[in-house]
């Protein structure tokens, strides 16, 4: 059987693939990406319904759960704290989120507004000079 020269904890994509898309995410911003481009990514990451930060808050709210589902009233409280600062967590990302909710207009606003597609209007022409020499007044 051949054996590879790379071994398992050396491919971060297949132990942390959700920390290795973050990582993507923030590398991609750092690049070449204008504001409005940061902008969509932050929004990926604070939108109400579907953002990371819902998502993760939901994650923790699961977990908080199932840690629960552990208690078993015999005086060894692990799963009771354990339930509690899961479920404390999940409270801290949403109010994060929440609290985060305008950066992608914010952030979108830092772009300066697009060029206009118009032509530009032709120059008007220069008037002639006004000349120095008094006019003939007109009779009434």
């Amino acid at each position: 059987m051949h054996s590879s020269s790379l071994n398992r904890a050396d491919l971060p994509d297949a132990r942390f693939p959700y920390g290795n898309l973050l990582h993507t995410l923030s590398s991609a911003v750092t690049a070449n990406t204008d504001a409005r481009e940061a902008a969509a990514v932050l929004h990926q990451i604070v939108d109400g319904t579907d953002g990371l930060l819902t998502r993760l808050a939901e994650l923790l709210d699961a977990t908080a759960d199932r840690a629960r589902a552990y208690d078993r009233d015999d005086g060894d409280d692990d799963a009771f704290y354990l339930a509690k600062d899961l479920a404390d967590a999940a409270v801290q990302v949403r109010r994060l989120g929440e609290d985060l909710h305008v950066v992608p207009e914010r952030m979108a606003g830092l772009s300066p507004p697009p060029q206009s597609r118009l032509r530009p209007r032709a120059a008007t022409p220069p008037r002639p000079p006004k000349s120095s020499a008094p006019q003939p007044r007109r009779a009434p």
